[in-house]
């Protein structure tokens, strides 16, 4: 077994805070690359290829994420087909073409360069502790409004687009509006571009978009893996050679990136990100995230809500939309921005019955019938649901009763001697030896 290069001591110890909130305020960093930066970050990139031993490919600076996705599809498209010169006309073809033209360029550029530039380094730090108290806590603060929304928004962009592909245009312009969706791209413009590159060829191009997840790098939005390897280098002062390494960290300053063998595009930084006080995505005003390229992301307390959620004033927020969103967590948010009073109000409810802080509701459609609805409060975060439960029920007993699972409501319920029980969601909990159990779950969040 090879000697251990490295025990933490208490001296590094007490850098390891300073040294992760460093890694969290590169990948909060926003603004616009200058032409000095974009010179360092180029010669990074041309670094990680020749540590890879790969020729130096054609650097591009994209606007953001979402244009790299789909250029950086459409590139390995185009280079697919002008290499091999065969027709792909049957979806079998298309799928085999899109695996070809981006997974083979993964493994010979994406997973090849990040490897050759960070395996010293990463042999060389072994530290649990370390990992812990930099990588992984660096990843909790930021992947929420960072990593993880770029990473949803940017791959249900592109399967929009292979959705729109593939459908009637007039049910594509249904579905495809923009305010209904969390991410602000033209998806449809980019369908339309592939079509115009290649009549022909344009499914493959959206497919090849679809599985550019392959060829993708997060760049500072990845800033775990910098912030444990980089602790090694600077603070423990390791004696290795981070020559190789050095490319990774630099490159790690921009924005995620396409790396494909013949090219490789960068995405710039956001001009605009807020989070709210436990670094959740969040902004009542406007989008959450905004790349100059006008592309854009919507959240509210952690919330990846649609657009129009954010940006209709509370007075011009149709009722009607507010019950028929289908995402519990979206539809907590909206009667949370706009107040469950005015909710109440706005949809015309009446209480027909009332337990503790739960309400039983009935909303008149304006059709002659009126549905009920369950108010409830979360007491974990103090919002509140409001939530259908079938018709024909008129008391808050009978809708908690409907709300359990199958196996509970054959449970008898009895308030002085039943067991408690949890309801997390969707998920109940209950002892598997209760006899009976009380009306309402001890904890609902």
């Amino acid at each position: 077994m090879a000697p251990k290069k490295y025990t933490l001591t208490d001296e590094h110890r007490a850098q390891l805070p300073v040294w992760r909130d460093c890694w969290i305020a590169n990948a909060f960093r926003t603004g616009l690359m200058d032409t000095a930066e974009k010179q360092r970050i180029t010669r990074a990139i041309a670094g990680l290829y020749a540590a890879a031993n790969l020729p130096r490919p054609r650097i591009v600076f994209v606007p953001s994420p979402f244009v790299a996705r789909f250029a950086g599809g459409f590139a390995a498209a185009i280079w697919y087909l002008r290499n091999n010169k065969i027709p792909v006309n049957t979806d079998a073809a298309t799928e085999a073409a899109t695996w070809a033209a981006t997974r083979a360029a993964t493994e010979d550029a994406t997973d090849a360069a990040t490897r050759a530039a960070t395996e010293d380094a990463t042999r060389a730090a072994i530290g649990a502790a370390t990992r812990a108290a930099t990588e992984d806590a660096t990843r909790a603060a930021t992947g929420a409004a960072t990593e993880a929304a770029t990473w949803d928004a940017t791959r249900a962009a592109t399967w929009d687009a292979t959705r729109a592909a593939t459908e009637a245009a007039t049910g594509a312009a249904t579905w495809a509006a923009t305010g209904n969706k969390w991410y602000q791209f033209p998806t449809n413009t980019m369908r339309l571009l592939a079509f115009t590159l290649s009549p022909q060829h344009n499914n493959l191009f959206i497919q090849c978009a679809s599985h550019a997840y392959t060829m993708w790098n997060g760049g500072n939005q990845w800033s775990g893996r910098p912030a444990y390897l980089s602790f090694f280098r600077y603070i423990a002062k390791l004696a290795i050679d981070y020559t190789k390494w050095n490319h990774y960290e630099m490159a790690a300053q921009a924005g995620p990136r396409i790396m494909h063998r013949e090219f490789c595009l960068v995405s710039e930084r956001p001009v605009e990100l807020h989070v709210d006080t436990q670094n959740r995505p969040h902004c009542a005003t406007g989008p959450f995230c905004r790349w100059v390229d006008g592309s854009a992301l919507f959240a509210l307390n952690g919330v990846y809500v649609p657009a129009w959620v954010v940006l209709t004033p509370v007075e011009q927020i149709d009722p009607a939309r507010i019950l028929a969103e289908t995402n519990a967590q979206v539809r907590a948010e909206i009667i949370r921005k706009v107040g469950i009073e005015r909710f109440i109000q706005k949809v015309g409810a009446t209480v027909l019955d009332t337990v503790g802080d739960y309400q039983l509701l009935a909303v008149d459609y304006g059709d002659g019938t009126k549905r009920p609805y369950l108010k409830m409060r979360n007491p974990s975060v103090g919002i509140w649901h409001v939530e259908g439960v079938q018709p024909g029920i008129t008391t808050v007993r009978k809708a908690l009763q409907w709300r359990k699972p199958k196996r509970l409501q054959s449970i008898p319920v009895d308030e002085k001697h039943g067991a408690e029980w949890y309801q997390q969601g969707d998920v109940c909990v209950w002892p598997k030896s209760a006899k009976s159990i009380k009306s309402e779950p001890t904890i609902l969040t």
